[in-house]
């Protein structure tokens, strides 16, 4: 799909919306339609950032796995007590 935008207005536009200024006005400022703006912004998530939450989550489930490992070995050396409920 071809867009009429170079992306380095879509890229100045996303710079402008992350200092926080509005869709409207990053609009304004450009010369492009705020639905376009609006659009960009919706689709921002970048490879990089799927990226970093990719990493994250296999940290996390690596953590879960060394946790529960760590719950297997506790259980063997100390039986759990009693239990009287």
């Amino acid at each position: 799909m071809n867009t009429p935008h170079p992306a380095a207005l879509r890229t100045r536009a996303l710079q402008l919306l992350s200092e926080g200024q509005a869709a409207g006005e990053v609009a304004r400022q450009l010369g492009i339609p705020p639905t376009t703006v609006y659009r960009w912004r919706r689709s921002r998530t970048t490879p990089s950032s799927l990226t970093r939450a990719r990493t994250r989550i296999q940290e996390l489930e690596e953590e879960v796995l060394l946790c529960r490992k760590t719950i297997d070995t506790m259980s063997e050396v100390m039986p759990p007590k009693d239990v009287t409920r």
